[in-house]
């Protein structure tokens, strides 16, 4: 049995490529040049995870404006197509308006990626995190 989000995902695939075949569009052999569906931002401006494609990259976004540099902030670059994480890197928190790009230069195509930002405040234990909107590649 899939998880609701899992589900959620089954769903959305199955309804764009039913109506890209109602519509006489084909899916198959669109290769590596095809663009990116989805993507965009989530979360609140203080603290916002985003997710794009151009270039034949993937990338994430975090921006942050924290009162405090008392975290550890992790970005993580999910695959949700292999269930692993495709690149994941880890640093201080910074006070005040701060923006961290990181990029996944070998993207599969047809693959669902997501973007992650988790906080590790201290002290404390577990984190805060926020997430992207989905994006296939």
């Amino acid at each position: 049995m899939l998880d609701p989000m899992r589900r959620n995902h089954v769903r959305t695939v199955l309804g764009l490529a039913t109506t890209a075949l109602a519509g006489g569009i084909a899916l198959t052999g669109a290769g590596a040049a095809s663009a990116a569906i989805g993507g965009g931002c989530g979360g609140p401006g203080w603290k916002q995870t985003c997710i794009s494609a151009g270039g034949g990259q993937v990338s994430a976004q975090v921006t942050t404006n924290f009162a405090s540099n008392n975290c550890t902030e992790q970005i993580i670059i999910w695959d949700y197509t292999t269930g692993g994480q495709a690149l994941a890197t880890s640093f201080p928190c910074r006070s005040g308006q701060y923006s961290y790009t990181y990029t996944l230069t070998n993207p599969t195509p047809g693959h669902d990626y997501k973007a992650e930002a988790r906080f590790y405040w201290q002290p404390g234990s577990g984190y805060d995190y926020q997430l992207s909107p989905d994006l296939w590649y």
